[in-house]
């Protein structure tokens, strides 16, 4: 294919360029041609021309020993690329030593940036975890239904009576009333709502706890930020004695139960009233002091006023508590038989004689013992306190 572009004036130029293009393939088959032309201006064209040929056919021939070679070289290639990459990765580590020592890492020093701040890392000794500090308890809500009594409501839920009569303003068994909604206190503790001035020791101060024992009930952390006016706190009381409060029991509960044993062989000089909780017999310092019945040992040591004190839980329900003693021979969980010796008579506490004030609750509620004592007791005397109530 050949390509000729002549610019003439009047076709002058134009027509030999034609000449001079057959004048060169008078030898050769005639090329077929195509011309274009341009018009530029009134006396100026552009020709554009193209001549198409067939090019000529060369046959070679190529011998036996070169096609052998070709073949063979094909094969050795395949065969290379094949075994290549397993070859490169048995021998990767000898040469990555190889390229070490050829090209040796050099390391670059850092230089710090002046403005950045770096702060030294602090590690603690021990793991640092955040501390959920727990809820405090709270108050169930009971609606007094027709035949439920104070003392069946303080079974259900596992308190005293004077628990929930001292936090209802309840000072009579015969005051509850059906449809009434009592404030139930999830443990035997007084209801309390802190108010202006107040703190932890005033409070606790006031009903003779435990300042601590609050804060761990109430789970308090903090103060003042945890003790703010208007916050419901539980003053945990064990043995439900508020301040200033009495339950009055208008009808004591009656058990079928056999008599108890007196606790002492004495005079009893005091009975049981509003006033005084148990009843107090008056023996010699030192006399023994025996279990009522069989039953376990659920409290001894110091009881305050009461002085040197051993409580026991019979076997079908009542507990008895005898004060004012001067030593014991029981441990709290110990299973006794009645009769058996658990103590001895004295005059600890607030007493003006050796005497054992003598305790019966059923149900948490103070009765009188006289209700489960013998029958034939022979009772010298009664008047002269020996003890406070």
């Amino acid at each position: 294919m050949a390509l000729s572009a002549v610019g003439h004036t009047n076709g002058t130029l134009l027509a030999c360029a034609m000449g001079v293009a057959q004048a060169g393939v008078i030898a050769r088959r005639p090329a077929r041609r195509v011309e274009v032309r341009v018009h530029l201006m009134g006396s100026t064209d552009i020709a554009f021309g193209l001549a198409v040929r067939r090019a000529r056919r060369r046959t070679r021939r190529h011998g036996i020993a070169r096609r052998w070679l070709t073949a063979t070289s094909t094969a050795a290639c395949i065969v290379i690329a094949a075994l290549a990459p397993v070859a490169t990765a048995v021998a990767a580590a000898d040469l990555s030593r190889l390229g070490a020592l050829a090209f040796p890492a050099t390391a670059s020093a850092v230089v710090p940036d002046p403005a950045i701040r770096i702060r030294p890392a602090l590690r603690a000794r021990s793991s640092v975890v955040t501390a959920v500090r727990p809820e405090a308890p709270a108050l169930g809500v009971h609606v007094v239904a027709p035949d439920e009594t104070l003392l069946s409501i303080a079974a259900l839920y596992g308190v005293t009576p004077q628990t929930i009569a001292y936090n209802n303003n309840l000072s009579d068994t015969r005051d509850l009333r059906p449809g009434e909604a009592l404030v139930v206190p999830p443990l035997d503790a007084a209801i309390h709502v802190v108010r202006e001035g107040e703190t932890i020791a005033t409070i606790a101060a006031g009903f003779g706890v435990d300042g601590d024992a609050v804060r761990a009930v109430n789970s308090i952390a903090f103060e003042p930020e945890d003790v703010t006016p208007g916050r419901v706190l539980l003053l945990p009381v064990p043995d439900s004695r508020y301040p200033g409060f009495r339950l009055r029991v208008s009808d004591p509960p009656r058990v079928f139960a056999p008599r108890v044993r007196w606790p002492t062989a004495g005079v009893v000089t005091q009975l049981f009233t509003s006033v005084h909780s148990g009843i107090d017999i008056a023996a010699p310092y030192g006399s023994a002091v025996v279990a009522s019945d069989s039953g376990t040992i659920t409290e001894v040591g110091w009881r305050g006023p009461g002085g040197l004190s051993v409580c026991e839980r019979l076997d079908w329900g009542l507990e008895i508590c005898d004060y004012h003693l001067s030593a014991t021979n029981v441990e709290v969980g110990d299973r006794v038989s009645a009769g058996q010796r658990i103590a001895s008579v004295g005059s600890s506490g607030e007493s003006t004689g050796p005497h054992v004030h003598w305790e019966a609750r059923t149900n948490g509620v103070l009765v009188d013992p006289l209700t489960y004592a013998p029958e034939a007791a022979a009772v010298a005397k009664i008047g002269s306190r020996t003890s406070t109530p």
